[in-house]
């Protein structure tokens, strides 16, 4: 991408790489901003652009389709993205009408469509003076009608709820590192940069920013004083509870959150290993303990099995299983989820699961416990997915699981966007009887 491209542009050309291309949102914006010169305001702005239009694109696709008489070739599809980016403006940015139209529409020529000007401008000044219908419930329209199905059946009572939390903007929530500051003495320092905070109510290190900001903007980010977290994903400290000198395993720790999380609780002494299967993410893990000042050793391995990476002889007093899923109960985070997830990604992720419990459960040491946990919101990743390995094993336990906000289930707890105020996850603590 050429760095003169402006704001609109840039944000339909990622758009289209996502959606159409099926590219990771964060990787996309990641290497368009590595390798384009933008302000910061800049970038926040086609950050904006480029999670609205995912988040949004059911209502923007089906507004499109009302405005153009046939639909984009498919080697101009840039174009329909100009086009999304200048709706999403006008349906839900305060960005001034005629900046919505002649910006988005200048767009065409930087991207190489000249001849879609015309479109474009015709286009969003007939949007302007309509009012359109949508041909159901705006947040059904905004998910793909399986995942939409799925949260129906699962979550009937609260199905509106996380629909509608899924397109909305998350709060941006930091986990105060508890070796450096206490978080009243974090957020002390926030108020004096005059960055707006409160504590979260649920995450005994957590704080939640009134706005987003820049990790930059905090206070010591850098060195290690705080990380960006949710407060679902805080909260698997403390059900872990891992004690000073404990021998630790976290299956899928990249990219380090609650690997991090977990060395901070005990003041770095545990002996913690750290796995991940894919490489790059373990880059990112190392990272992270790099900036924290933290200790683990970091391993590059397929966690179920057990020959690609020395378990400790003893086995584990704790071990954290944070398994590969669907992610659907974090799509307010990673709205790009919507595009790439596929209905048949279900069973296969619940194989992977399934065969991390069972392979895991053998390194536990008895007496031992184990945290079970996915950002997920379906039955057959979380407490089914648990009703199976209880009835596959033998001398397993369920501790009651301490939460502080969640729907209590026969095995485990479940949070839910939009009901308990965090991202959805689930949790259970399985324990290894003695003998």
């Amino acid at each position: 991408m050429a760095s003169r491209l402006n704001t609109r542009a840039a944000a339909a050309q990622i758009a289209w790489q996502i959606i159409d291309k099926g590219q990771s949102l964060d990787a996309c914006l990641s290497a368009f901003f590595e390798q384009n010169d933008f302000s910061p305001q800049d970038r926040g702005f086609v950050q904006e652009l480029v999670y609205g239009v995912c988040r949004w694109h059911g209502e923007l696709d089906w507004v499109a389709s009302q405005l153009l008489q046939s639909p984009i070739r498919k080697k101009d599809r840039v174009v329909h993205f100009v086009l999304l980016v200048g709706l999403y403006q006008q349906r839900h940015l305060d960005t001034a009408a005629h900046a919505a139209v002649s910006e988005t529409v200048s767009a065409c020529q930087q991207l190489g469509k000249q001849w879609a000007k015309k479109l474009i401008n015709g286009c969003l000044r007939s949007a302007q003076r309509t009012e359109y219908t949508l041909p159901q419930d705006v947040d059904s329209l905004c998910h793909p009608a399986w995942i939409r199905d799925a949260i129906i059946q699962a979550w009937p009572q609260h199905a509106t709820a996380i629909l509608s939390a899924n397109n909305a903007r998350p709060p941006m929530c930091l986990r105060v590192n508890s070796m450096r500051s206490t978080r009243t003495d974090y957020l002390a320092r926030l108020t004096e940069q005059k960055i707006a905070a409160t504590p979260d109510p649920f995450a005994r290190d957590g704080i939640i920013l009134t706005q987003p900001t820049p990790v930059t903007n905090l206070p010591d980010f850098s060195s290690g004083a705080c990380s960006v977290q949710d407060t679902a994903a805080q909260i698997a400290a403390d059900l872990l509870a891992p004690q000073p000198g404990m021998t630790v395993l976290d299956a899928c720790a990249a990219p380090g959150g609650k690997t991090a999380h977990l060395l901070e609780r005990c003041d770095n002494d545990l002996q913690l290993d750290a796995l991940d299967i894919s490489a790059s993410r373990c880059l990112q893990l190392q990272a992270t303990l790099d900036r924290l000042q933290l200790t683990a050793k970091v391993t590059t391995a397929d966690a179920s099995d057990a020959t690609q990476w020395p378990p400790s002889a003893s086995g584990y007093d704790r071990i954290l299983i944070d398994a590969p899923c669907s992610g659907l109960g974090v799509i307010r985070r990673h709205p790009d989820i919507k595009h790439h997830r596929r209905p048949q990604d279900i069973d296969q992720l619940t194989q992977i699961q399934a065969a991390l419990l069972d392979a895991l459960w053998l390194q536990l040491k008895p007496g031992g416990r184990l945290l079970y946990m996915t950002c997920s919101v379906l039955p057959a990743e979380n407490h089914l997915q648990i009703d199976q390995f209880v009835r596959r094993q033998k001398g397993v336990m369920l501790p009651a699981v301490p939460h502080p906000n969640a729907l209590q289930l026969e095995h485990g707890v479940q949070t839910l966007p939009g009901v308990h105020a965090m991202d959805g996850f689930y949790y259970c603590l399985l324990e290894k009887t003695l003998g």
